[in-house]
């Protein structure tokens, strides 16, 4: 068998560069193994008994096996899939839908068509090779049901195969998915999940494969970066203007205008203004979707400063600039520490190397910065580095802190990539170009550049000003000049516009042309429906057993199609790839039930917990029971359940991601945190997991992670965890009809999944007990079935 190097991954950015993405986690479920029937089995028995091994790693036990019904749309099986290739000039993934592309041959339709070796390949010497392929899934639309795009093929060692869907609502591709070629010659796998509001319409998918390798022969090529600054006022006054310029920065990226972005801090005015960071939040997300690649630092009025002591607090910065928003972008490098004072990231313009470097206020002069920049500017010192400050030179282009003066004598000296300083902070705009001496006796320039462009008065705080940065190769100048898209204007009035728009000398490092012909050869391609159609489940194995259901019933001489989701005793799941069969013509021989009506879930001979009996709380034993049986609950390290106990918010959150697996699956960050769940929180990835799904919503920012559940809350979670939208009106005279939670308690009384105490109340304010959360959920699942 082939060796091949898998990447699966949700939505990511749009790639121009040569970087590869970071790994993503991965589970310690393996991929099940001695499956039967073997994949594309013929002659299958109309009661086909479907088995294979499962395993963990760790040696973990496997909770539930559950076998599900699938689909797979193909060149081998189905018409409604159709193929294209093109060799561009432009890379297609900057560039709309190619309706100029040539259709795929049957030849070529038939190597793709299965994963056996045959290959359909489309080369280009010069421009950027690539596949499309339009799949029509609109038999599959059924909200439960999961599409995903899976592609095994190569490129050359030196290429970077992409997997990128049209994104209709946006009106772009994005990418889902990358690897680098390899010198081995080993298969790659790309696969993605995507959302159907927006990659799919009109029932169809739009999916594509191309090779995206470094740039050819770009030495003497234009390239432009865009630079941000101080948009603290826009935050606060302005979020107009702050609008305004992520339209246009969005609009001319579409363009080809530039390829990577720089922010030097002051995201926001007032760092504990949670609504100074949504509209920054908003502009970096509408950034991330648009796939810019871009940085930022901390200014200080992004951190929270302790002038006394000389401290400066990030863990707001960190919560919505942190590595998390940055972690899996390819042109991130990396971070001194977790939260993103400083770091750096890795870009290529063509066969130009960059390396930026971001250092941020009041960390950028320790000696620990300047270890760990020095580390880092030696360990790249082939690229061309640009140090991104907040504060470094004043608007006479002067030193005014010695933070900027440590920078200067420790970073920027020593190392001679180092071209060029940006930075913020102080209002105006100026430059000054610094003659420094290396080792070897050479000489070399260090250009450092103040923008900030605020006026000293509120009326002037809100001009919406950014610089464009164009290097010339082949002069070696870099051309700066300053525009407000908001104003439609260029250079600040208030500062000298000599100092606002020039050019300046830029000595990039000597690079050759990279010769890389581009190739992308595709062995199989397939789009895979996930289906919530259950087949069948089985459960309480150990790692290494044989788990098997059989399917009844089949129709003859037709293909099937299934797949199994397996989750571990830890709540970990991992689906398998979709296998198919087809069935033979003998009819299945009729098989006597020896119990015509057996218990589909018979009760445990021996209780689960000590302190829950059969009667005692014989209203709940059974529903606790079915949900100890089905690993949602699991009780306290005693053993015990402890059923009168109050239930707590965390513990409910964690039921909820084991009885609905799909909420950890979907949840990614950027996450909106609670100021009282840290990301070292044992459950940490269940709250937010809920949060995202609009189960959770905490008030004032924090969560109560040990705080009681009341009555009416319970209702809320559950009608939203569960869809529940039956109507009708409840007859508890102690709830408010007026009230928040009277819907939700009417939702789940009309679904029979409450009835009130033998009083005839609701009792909304009262904490729910861990026994009767149990039955509710119990309840409430076995009405989602129903349904």
């Amino acid at each position: 068998m082939i060796k091949k190097i898998f990447a699966t991954t949700a939505v990511l950015a749009l790639v121009l560069t040569n970087a590869s993405l970071a790994p993503l986690a991965a589970t310690s479920l393996e991929e099940p193994t001695n499956v039967k029937p073997a994949n594309y089995a013929t002659d299958v028995s109309l009661n086909a008994t479907l088995e294979a091994i499962v395993k963990d790693s760790t040696g973990a036990g496997i909770k539930t096996v559950d076998f599900k019904k699938g689909f797979t749309y193909d060149f081998a099986g189905s018409n409604s899939i159709s193929g294209f290739q093109n060799d561009s000039v432009d890379n297609p993934i900057s560039v709309p839908i190619q309706t100029d592309a040539t259709a795929l041959t049957n030849e070529q339709k038939g190597a793709i068509a299965a994963d056996d070796d045959k290959t359909a390949v489309t080369r280009s010497s010069n421009g950027f090779p690539s596949q499309r392929f339009e799949v029509d899934v609109s038999k599959d639309l059924a909200a439960s049901n999961t599409i995903e795009l899976y592609w095994e093929g190569k490129t050359l060692a030196s290429g970077l195969a992409n997997l990128s869907a049209w994104d209709f609502k946006a009106g772009n591709w994005v990418a889902l998915s990358q690897v680098e070629g390899n010198a081995t010659g080993d298969e790659i796998v790309l696969s993605a999940e995507i959302d159907k509001e927006r990659f799919v319409k009109d029932g169809k998918v739009q999916a594509m494969v191309h090779d995206s390798g470094t740039l050819t022969d770009s030495r003497d090529k234009d390239f432009t970066m865009l630079w941000f600054t101080d948009t603290q006022y826009y935050a606060q006054d302005y979020p107009e203007v702050w609008t305004s310029m992520t339209d246009w920065m969005i609009d001319e990226f579409k363009k080809g205008s530039y390829e990577y972005a720089m922010h030097t801090g002051d995201l926001v005015n007032e760092v504990l203004d949670e609504a100074q960071w949504k509209v920054a939040d908003e502009n970096l997300n509408r950034m991330d979707a648009a796939n810019i690649p871009y940085g930022v630092l901390a200014g200080n009025h992004d951190v929270v400063i302790d002038k006394l002591n000389k401290t400066y607090d990030y863990t707001i910065f960190k919560r919505y600039a942190g590595i998390d928003r940055f972690k899996d972008k390819p042109w991130f490098g990396e971070a001194m520490n977790d939260e993103n004072q400083n770091h750096y990231d890795l870009f290529s313009f063509g066969d130009h190397d960059f390396i930026f470097l971001y250092l941020g206020f009041g960390r950028d002069g320790t000696a620990e910065t300047v270890e760990w920049a020095n580390k880092v500017l030696e360990q790249h010192a082939d690229r061309n580095a640009i140090v991104g400050m907040h504060e470094n030179i004043n608007s006479v282009a002067q030193y005014v802190t010695a933070e900027a003066r440590t920078v200067n004598r420790e970073i920027v000296v020593p190392n001679e990539n180092v071209k060029m300083v940006l930075s913020g902070h102080h209002h105006g705009a100026n430059y000054r170009v610094k003659k420094l001496e290396n080792e070897d006796g050479s000489n070399r320039e260090v250009l450092e550049v103040l923008a900030n462009h605020q006026g000293n008065l509120p009326s002037d705080r809100g001009q919406g000003y950014l610089k464009m940065l164009t290097f010339d190769p082949t002069n070696e100048t870099l051309n700066f000049v300053s525009y407000s898209p908001f104003l439609d204007d260029k250079d600040f009035e208030q500062f000298d516009p000599a100092k606002e728009s020039f050019t300046a000398q830029f000595d990039l490092a000597e690079v050759e042309a990279k010769e890389n012909p581009r190739q992308i050869e595709t062995d199989y391609m397939a789009v895979n429906i996930y289906t919530a159609q259950a087949i069948g489940q089985d459960k309480d194995l150990k790692s290494g057993d044989t788990t098997s259901v059989e399917w009844k019933d089949l129709s003859k001489n037709t293909e099937y199609y299934w797949y199994m989701n397996i989750t571990d005793n830890v709540g970990e799941s991992k689906k398998s790839e979709i296998y198919q069969f087809t069935t033979g013509s003998t009819e299945p021989v009729p098989i006597p039930d020896p119990d015509p009506t057996p218990d589909p879930d018979p009760m445990p001979t021996t209780p689960t917990f000590p302190d829950v009996t059969p009667d005692k709380p014989d209203w709940a034993y059974e529903a606790i029971e079915r949900m100890a049986g089905r690993g949602i609950i699991e009780g306290y390290p005693d053993k015990t359940f402890r059923w009168k106990n109050g239930i707590e918010r965390q513990h409910v959150a964690i039921m909820f991601t084991r009885a609905l697996p799909e909420l950890k699956k979907e949840s990614k960050p950027p996450y909106k945190l609670f100021n009282d769940v840290s990301l070292k929180h044992k459950y940490f990835e269940e709250i937010m997991a809920t949060q995202q799904a609009g189960i959770f919503e905490g008030f004032e920012n924090n969560f109560r992670p040990f705080g009681k559940l009341t009555r009416q809350e319970m209702a809320k979670v559950l009608v939203i965890a569960f869809d529940i939208e039956e109507v009708g009106t409840h007859k508890f005279p102690d709830v408010d009809k007026d009230g928040w939670s009277d819907p939700y308690i009417d939702a789940l009384y009309a679904a029979g999944i409450t009835i009130g105490s033998p009083d005839g109340k609701f009792n909304p304010k009262a904490d729910v007990t861990r026994a009767e959360f149990a039955v509710f959920m119990d309840r409430s699942l076995e009405y989602t079935e129903k349904q």
